[in-house]
């Protein structure tokens, strides 16, 4: 039920989490609006700059699990402070870099803070919230991911139209450096904590173990190549296949991420609904996750065949906006399933998505240049969302106590 209070400080984390995705990916996305003052700069090519792109994910893919593991340990306080702080200090140094190669250290730098981000996020959650509350209240936190690629648009190019990429990126690591300052004043470790975490406790490799952690995982890196396509692709596709201008690339690239706004939330809400009702964690929040996926999926296959550019924007903003609307269950099957190792969980099922973010914008990028377009990437991207799907429905069976795995 939930008639159970939820404490103050509960609420202030919670907002406080959701103004750290937004900055998060707000940080994430401004490189893409200064792609060519920073090859000017630089005198990069294509190539060169992609690298820095791709270095971002391997700093995230290198700490993910590892920042899981000591976020339950060490609690999230400390781990997400030193997250915060190696993010700002790199996220200035971005902005203060004359070298190419001091460039590329610090945007490694960049993903290694900021992949602590989500692993704390649910660790909190895990620590402050009630499970049934828990997809509610991620489902909150997570609107910052959407709503920074729906606001990053005009805010980051005015930002560097007006002051320069370098001195944007210097604005952005105040911002963060700011949010460094919050977290020391909003966060404690509750004193009655949900989960006692000096027992029952498991190593993170007997979590990899566990068929509904994989499951969970390999669905969540469809879920990551989506929204790296997003990211990295979206407009190149207007642009390349329906010849628009940045006027109108800009207005309907915002349609998927405003409608991911509305759906995260109300399907963490939904899910939280079913979960009071059943019990039942396959109910609540397995069956959420691939019900959409396979929306997703079957709204990405029109694009590979129409000559129509309001369908193609129609199936585009449903596919992603349908893949991205189960997130929150994601990380509610974390805190479910392993509440003492709910960061290290999540750690494992995010380094999924960094490997997303290392492969998407290589292979969309060869797909197209290969099969001259987009149809060859269309396909990829909805046979990785739909495998992800079928491999929740099939094998996401969390019935399964991770006790019950012969070590």
């Amino acid at each position: 039920m939930d008639a159970q209070p939820i404490p103050r400080r509960a609420i202030a984390i919670t907002i406080l989490a959701l103004v750290l995705c937004l900055v998060n990916y707000l940080d994430r996305a401004v490189i893409s609006f200064a792609i060519e003052p920073i090859k000017q700069d630089f005198g990069l090519t294509n190539t060169s700059f992609g690298l820095a792109i791709s270095l971002f994910a391997l700093g995230a893919l290198a700490v993910n699990a590892l920042s899981g593991v000591l976020l339950d340990r060490y609690g999230v306080r400390l781990i997400w402070t030193i997250g915060l702080l190696i993010w700002s200090v790199a996220m200035a140094a971005l902005g203060l870099a004359e070298l190419w190669v001091l460039f590329l250290i610090m945007r490694f730098m960049l993903g290694v803070g900021e992949g602590v981000n989500f692993p704390a996020m649910n660790r909190a959650v895990a620590d402050w919230m009630p499970p049934q509350r828990a997809g509610r209240t991620v489902g909150i936190m997570l609107i910052g991911v959407p709503a920074a690629l729906l606001l990053g648009g005009p805010i980051l190019s005015h930002l560097i139209d007006s002051i320069d990429w370098r001195n944007a990126f210097l604005v952005l690591a105040v911002g963060s450096a700011l949010l460094v300052v919050a977290l020391q004043l909003i966060y404690r470790t509750p004193d009655v904590p949900k989960a006692t975490r000096t027992t029952n406790r498991h190593p993170w490799w007997r979590l990899l173990r566990h068929p509904t952690m994989l499951a969970t995982s390999w669905s969540f890196f469809g879920f990551g190549y989506v929204l790296w396509f997003g990211i990295t692709w979206i407009p190149g596709y207007f642009e390349q296949t329906w010849h628009m201008d940045l006027t109108s690339i800009g207005w309907f690239s915002t349609l998927p991420w405003g409608l991911a706004c509305l759906l995260i939330p109300l399907i963490g809400w939904y899910s939280d609904h079913r979960m009071s009702k059943t019990g039942s964690i396959r109910k609540a929040r397995v069956h959420p996750i691939w019900v959409f996926q396979l929306l997703g999926a079957l709204c990405f296959v029109p694009l590979i065949f129409t000559h129509n550019q309001t369908v193609a924007i129609l199936m585009l903003s449903l596919g992603v906006g349908f893949s991205m609307a189960a997130n929150a269950a994601y990380y509610s099957i974390c805190t479910d399933l392993f509440p003492n190792d709910a960061a290290a969980a999540t750690g494992i099922m995010v380094t999924f998505f960094s490997l997303s973010g290392l492969l998407t914008p290589i292979l969309t990028g060869w797909l197209t240049d290969t099969f001259g377009g987009f149809d060859a990437a269309f396909i990829a991207l909805a046979g990785f969302v739909a495998t992800g799907s079928l491999g929740m429905l099939l094998f996401a069976r969390p019935g399964t106590a991770i006790q019950d795995i012969t070590p």
